[in-house]
């Protein structure tokens, strides 16, 4: 069964909340972080509640932006990696306006946007906040090994990027609109190897549906973008396609590629975590739309959707690709 492609109708960007943490700042793209963290505590006593306050920061940065306060938000839809979505629950507890809480692992930034355009254009609220977040040190001790053990990484590893990002979704006519949307579907190639290159292939479904079912080409965007498939995912993603004559090379930009420099960071194959397609998204690709640079990106989220207990356990890790289309409204 194919995956499901639809238009959405005029939803548009309406604000933006970021903030990351030092090494992000520090990267190739940083001068388009305009908030960042010093060190991985934030002020607080342990990196989970360093994450929560990030995702707050986020929050309150966008609803300054948007002219709007908390109560003006109709509802909220979030998620992000930490066990139970613990740290996006958190964040809005205080907040009393209706939430939703989601799990695509690093694509749920994408599918959050994705799900309040629906919403919108089917109960005809107003406003919609989107947000995720991530932190290095949270996804460590949960995934792998706390940061203390020492544990050595591999070439393939990626890091977990350190950011928040909060988004303000309405029908009030802006710069930057959603267009389109495909909900993706769940990949297994049954491997239990490398991250990017295991999400490659969700994300090489979810493209070639995307065009198929939309009866467009690559030549429809001037660039596709991918979440966090790294230095090793991206190779995958691009020769894949070249094998079946979809040439993207010259229009593909992976976030997790460009947001660390692997020789001067010891980030290895670059950048993942659900922060990290919508801080790149949000601000270098956003910034590029809005100085008419570039008009028409298709950005897809990816997420491997394996736990704590099937890694353990040496289960496959099934994969999944969520895509939406991004216009500069000129």
């Amino acid at each position: 069964m194919r995956s499901q492609s639809f238009n959405i109708d005029n939803i548009y960007i309406h604000s933006i909340g970021v903030i990351v943490s030092k090494k992000e700042k520090q990267g190739p793209i940083g001068k388009y972080f305009l908030h960042y963290i010093d060190d991985y505590y934030y002020g607080c006593k342990t990196f989970e509640k360093a994450q929560i306050k990030m995702a707050k920061t986020s929050i309150v940065r966008a609803i300054e932006k948007s002219m709007y306060s908390l109560k003006d938000i109709k509802v909220c839809i979030a998620g992000d990696l930490s066990n139970q979505i613990f740290s996006s629950t958190s964040a809005i507890k205080e907040d009393y306006f209706p939430y939703i809480g989601i799990y695509a692992a690093c694509g749920s930034g994408i599918l959050s946007l994705i799900l309040a355009s629906i919403y919108i254009n089917s109960t005809g609220v107003d406003n919609a906040l989107t947000f995720t977040s991530s932190h290095f040190c949270v996804s460590e001790r949960q995934f792998r090994y706390p940061i203390e053990y020492g544990a050595l990484s591999y070439d393939t590893t990626t890091n977990t990027v350190t950011a928040a990002v909060s988004i303000i979704v309405n029908k009030k006519p802006n710069q930057i609109k959603l267009t389109k949307a495909t909900v993706g579907k769940v990949v297994d190639i049954l491997s239990k190897n490398v991250m990017g290159t295991i999400m490659a292939y969700a994300a090489i479904d979810t493209l070639k549906v995307h065009l198929s079912n939309n009866k467009e080409s690559i030549e429809d965007y001037d660039l596709i973008v991918t979440g966090d498939l790294g230095e090793y995912g991206s190779k995958t993603f691009v020769e894949e396609l070249e094998n079946e004559n979809i040439l993207i090379k010259d229009k593909h930009l992976d976030c997790g590629y460009i947001i660390y420099d692997k020789k001067t960071q010891n980030t290895k194959a670059g950048g993942s975590g659900p922060a990290c397609v919508m801080a790149v998204t949000f601000t270098y690709i956003i910034n590029k739309m809005i100085r008419r640079k570039i008009k028409r990106v298709l950005v897809i989220g990816t997420g491997a959707l394996h736990s704590q207990i099937s890694y353990q356990q040496k289960e496959s890790i099934p994969c999944i690709a969520h895509a939406i289309v991004l216009e500069g409204n000129y």
